[in-house]
């Protein structure tokens, strides 16, 4: 595919809560990463019918022959077939993919925050953490209903093995896996790897260790009771992708 303006080829894909905008921050960063108009543009998720011209046009302005980095989640969140990651390697074949995940009951706390502050559902206005999470799957499920629908993508959201083996048939060693965790323990040795990855010189800032959620995630936000249920739930897939990748488990 020939394309005639700045094309992206760095995409950090997901997930939602789990550390996109520290990653976007850092990479943009960089003197030879750019970043769109804005962070998340959703092109492949939810504006595929726009066009290529329509996503490039993003990128206008920006200097020629360097990188570019589009930053949305929803590549990763949605990803129930291999469709999402087929589109993204179609239109860039040399493109470069990042995963960033993280403790999957802290995500899904931080994405109940999120929607009830940030997108401020209605439904979700007079319920805390521990009433939504103490709702029964089988009620919940197949997610008909605003409750439901938003109950069944914060648990979703939350598993990761499935979607991220997706990106890995396409993109193989094009693809670096990361946990939020990683980001916190070892920055330095991180962030060299994320350069190294989408092929700059690894350049350092101390303030790369201030990592920002538009929502920080307490764990008093939700019962004893409640959080070891939402554990037991999550806690099968989340250690079968951080054995699968070789991610360390928390």
């Amino acid at each position: 595919m020939t394309h005639t303006s700045n094309c992206p080829n760095i995409f950090v894909v997901g997930t939602m809560k789990g550390g996109t905008t520290a990653l976007h921050r850092i990479l943009t960063s960089h003197p030879e990463v750019h970043s769109g108009s804005q962070k998340e543009i959703h092109y492949f998720s939810l504006h595929y019918a726009n066009g290529d011209e329509w996503y490039e046009s993003h990128f206008d302005g920006l200097p020629t022959g360097q990188n570019y980095v589009d930053a949305s989640p929803t590549y990763l969140d949605v990803t129930n077939t291999p469709l999402m990651p087929r589109l993204i390697n179609n239109y860039n074949p040399d493109g470069k993919v990042i995963v960033i995940a993280r403790n999957p009951v802290e995500r899904a706390i931080s994405h109940f925050h999120h929607l009830q502050r940030v997108n401020k559902l209605p439904v979700l206005q007079e319920m805390d953490c521990t009433t939504f999470f103490s709702h029964e799957i089988n009620k919940m499920f197949p997610g008909i209903g605003p409750l439901q629908a938003n109950f069944m993508n914060v648990l979703n959201f939350s598993c990761y093995v499935a979607k991220v083996e997706k990106y890995r048939s396409v993109f193989g060693e094009r693809l670096l896996i990361l946990d939020n965790s990683q980001l916190r323990s070892a920055p330095q040795e991180t962030i060299e790897r994320v350069f190294q990855h989408v092929g700059v010189d690894p350049i350092w800032n101390r303030s790369f260790t201030e990592i920002q959620h538009s929502h920080q995630t307490k764990l008093t936000d939700i019962s004893p009771a409640v959080f070891e249920r939402l554990s037991d739930l999550l806690r099968p897939d989340y250690e079968k992708f951080c054995r699968r990748f070789d991610i360390p488990f928390n």
